[in-house]
C-alpha cells in the first residue's frame, strides 16, 4: 500500500487515523470523543476537567510527542500499526474467510506482547476457525533496503510468537463457544505448527525506500508453519513517515 503524497490525501489519511485513534481509545464517549472532535475541527482547546480527562486518552503515545518532535521514534511505528488494522479491518468481505476478531493496536507504544492478531472463522476449514499473529515495524532510512527490520520481524515471532499468544486473556471476551474453545488454544496451536496458525510481518516505510524484494527470505528467518498460507507480509509506503506521523499527533493534540 503507497499513499499519495498530495496534500490533500496526506491530510486526510492523518485525519483519519487520529480520529479512530481517539475514537477507538474512548470508547466513542460523548464526553471524550465528542467534545474531543468537537474541539479539533473547530480547532478550539479544552480546559478544566474536560481538558484532563480526554488528555488521559491522548497522552499515552502522543504527549511526548508533542513535546518533543524530533527523536520520537516510537510514534511512527506506532502510526504504523494503525494503518495495518485500518486496512486489515476494511479489507472486502470474504464469505469464505470471515473475520472474527481483530484487536486494535495496543494502547501504549512499548506495552509487551504480539502487535496484531487476527482470527477468521474458516468455513471450509477442518476445524473451523485460522489465526494469523502479525508483527509490525517501521524503517526510516533512506535506502531501499528495509530488509533487517523485516527480518527482525520474523526473527521476533519465531522465538516470541508463542510467548505472546500466551500473554492473551480473553476472560473478559463475550465469544461464542466454538470461538472461545478455538482461542484458548492458541498458543498449543502456535507451537504444534497446526495449519490453522499463521504469521505475519508489517513494515512501514518511507516512500523513498520501497524494496523491490520484501519478503522473499522469510522463510529463512521464521523456519517452522511451513504450510501453505503460514506467512504473509504488509509494505505501507509514505513519504516522509515520521512527518506524516507528527501530522497524525497535531490533530490529536489540537484540542490540549
Amino acid at each position: 500500500m503507497t499513499l499519495s503524497n498530495t496534500t490533500g490525501d496526506r491530510a486526510a489519511a492523518a485525519w483519519i487515523i487520529a480520529d479512530e485513534i481517539m475514537r477507538e481509545r474512548t470508547g466513542g464517549r460523548p464526553r471524550t470523543y465528542g467534545k474531543w472532535l468537537a474541539a479539533t475541527v473547530s480547532g478550539s482547546k479544552l480546559y478544566g476537567k474536560d481538558h484532563a480527562l480526554v488528555k488521559a486518552f491522548a497522552e499515552p503515545v502522543f504527549e511526548a510527542a508533542a513535546a518533543k518532535k524530533e527523536g520520537n521514534h516510537g510514534l511512527a511505528g506506532y502510526v504504523g500499526e494503525w494503518f495495518w488494522y485500518l486496512l486489515t479491518r476494511d479489507l472486502p468481505a470474504d464469505p469464505a474467510r470471515a473475520v472474527e476478531i481483530l484487536g486494535p493496536p495496543k494502547a501504549a507504544v512499548n506495552d509487551g506482547g504480539g502487535d496484531g492478531l487476527v482470527v477468521y472463522r474458516e468455513r471450509a476449514a477442518a476445524g473451523g476457525f485460522s489465526f494469523r499473529l502479525w508483527e509490525m515495524k517501521k524503517y526510516t532510512g533512506k535506502s531501499d533496503d528495509p530488509g533487517g527490520a523485516i527480518r527482525k520481524g520474523w526473527k521476533q515471532l519465531s522465538s516470541k510468537g508463542a510467548t505472546y499468544l500466551g500473554m492473551l486473556a480473553w476472560g473478559d471476551k463475550r465469544l461464542t463457544d466454538d470461538t472461545r474453545e478455538f482461542v484458548s488454544s492458541l498458543a498449543e496451536q502456535w507451537v504444534d505448527e497446526e495449519e490453522s496458525a499463521g504469521a505475519g510481518v508489517s513494515v512501514a516505510l518511507n516512500a523513498t525506500a520501497i524494496p523491490t524484494k520484501a519478503f522473499h527470505l522469510a522463510h529463512e528467518h521464521f523456519t517452522t508453519h511451513k504450510h501453505p498460507g503460514a506467512l504473509q507480509g504488509l509494505v505501507v509506503a509514505i513519504d516522509d513517515l515520521e512527518d506524516f506521523a507528527h501530522e497524525v499527533r497535531e490533530y490529536v493534540w489540537t484540542a490540549l
